[in-house]
């Protein structure tokens, strides 16, 4: 595939900013989630010149409800500069590709010239932009590649599946909603700190030895797997389609790091990012923005006399889940909020750094995040991808085309993931 970018502009809000919104002091969870870029790739069947040009009119429109990503990052003062300096919008041309065939790519490193910047590309500059936008047109039979990624200092997935849809509202003549109304309450709710370093724990440099690749799970694949694990598991309600996946993905996981140390049985460490939105008490806006997720991690470790089983993993993940909702319940208790973000976490590096854990696992659920619903007025896309990351043994999820299955995008080195692909679950319910 042959990118060529055609142009590249900064989009600013179409009214200034209030001098009292300049300044946007970081949240305690925003110092704390790595400096990395998060970002998402939307594929249609269709486009229209007319409409190409609305993108930039209405990207301008809604930017002053999202002023912050019009600003940028003081690295040292952990403050984002709202002084509208502007989005990054680029346009570009893709030769000698169909997107039928953009659609079967299965390794998300192929698609990265469809990405306006990469997962890695943060504070290299001052004048970094927060949020850049590709828009890629695929010659000669004009299909259309829309790209965001924006800085995860400021916005989690769920964030940027706010924007995408206020963005795609806003575009979409044909189509009025109820104006999507993002809030940034959270530095008030959860103060930084402002710490004398990086506090994130996980180095985030590119590393061309892994690979992300998608495992798609579909409906019938999810009704078996429920049908099969709804037996004789502690859980009373019915089983999630993305625990379901979670569990199948992890014991393949454990299989791989067995079959490297010779059948050992390594004690590891599974984590969820849990979405605190609709779960404190009172719940937070529902457009709120920023990063407000938990993790909810559990020790598993399964004796070498055992046989690793999914409905064991589903029960593992769903009491540590239940037990961070618990939680996040007590979030605006009076003084619990840090220890409520804060325990699980220097829990979960403190098994790591001491070696009572040998490895960890990372799950991250984006699939409530409607990007299948992002129609700009040609139709919603037929394809969404993640934007890469190379985080070993993480899992991103996301939910596909038709909304009944799981597509689970899963990092690994090149060297494990043959392993991985040849697991028994993974061969049986994914394509």
């Amino acid at each position: 595939m042959k990118v060529k970018v055609v142009s590249r502009k900064l989009i600013k809000p179409c009214t200034p900013t209030p001098p009292n919104l300049n300044k946007y002091k970081l949240s305690f969870i925003d110092e704390r989630v790595p400096p990395i870029n998060v970002g998402v790739v939307l594929f249609y069947p269709t486009s229209s010149n007319i409409r190409k040009h609305r993108l930039e009119e209405s990207l301008a429109k809604i930017l002053p409800e999202f002023y912050i990503l019009a600003g940028r990052y003081i690295k040292n003062e952990y403050v984002v500069d709202c002084g509208d300096h502007g989005v990054e919008f680029v346009e570009a041309e893709a030769v000698e590709v169909e997107l039928v065939d953009l659609l079967e790519i299965k390794e998300a490193g192929l698609l990265n010239d469809l990405l306006p910047s990469k997962f890695y590309q943060v504070d290299e500059s001052s004048e970094d932009p927060l949020l850049s936008i590709q828009v890629t047109e695929l010659k000669p039979r004009g299909r259309l590649v829309i790209s965001v990624t924006v800085c995860h200092r400021i916005f989690d997935a769920s964030s940027l599946g706010t924007f995408v849809a206020a963005w795609s509202n806003a575009t979409n003549d044909n189509y009025h909603p109820i104006g999507i109304r993002p809030s940034f309450e959270s530095p008030s709710l959860f103060p930084g700190t402002n710490p004398d370093q990086d506090s994130s724990p996980v180095r985030t440099t590119y590393d061309p030895n892994i690979v992300v690749k998608k495992f798609s799970f579909d409906k019938d694949a999810i009704a078996i797997l429920r049908s099969k694990l709804s037996q004789g598991t502690k859980q009373s309600t019915r089983i999630s389609r993305v625990r379901l996946v979670c569990a199948v993905v992890a014991k393949a996981l454990i299989g791989v790091d067995r079959a490297k140390h010779g059948g050992e049985s390594r004690s590891c460490l599974m984590s969820q990012a849990v979405n605190m939105r609709s779960r404190t008490i009172p719940p937070l806006q529902k457009h709120s923005c920023g990063n407000l997720i938990l993790l909810s991690p559990t020790p598993c470790f399964i004796s070498p006399a055992e046989t690793t089983n999914n409905r064991q993993l589903v029960d593992i993940l769903g009491d540590a889940l239940e037990k961070t909702i618990a939680d996040c319940a007590e979030m605006f208790s009076p003084g619990r909020w840090r220890s409520v973000m804060m325990g699980p976490v220097e829990d979960m590096y403190g098994k790591l750094m001491s070696g009572e854990v040998s490895y960890s696992i990372m799950f991250s659920d984006w699939s409530k995040f409607g990007f299948y619903k992002a129609d700009f007025g040609w139709g919603k896309p037929v394809g969404a991808r993640i934007g890469t990351m190379t985080l070993e043994n993480s899992v991103i999820l996301m939910d596909n085309k038709e909304g009944d299955g799981i597509d689970a995008w899963v990092q690994l080195s090149r060297d494990d993931m043959p392993l991985f692909e040849q697991d028994h679950g993974i061969k049986l319910y994914t394509t």
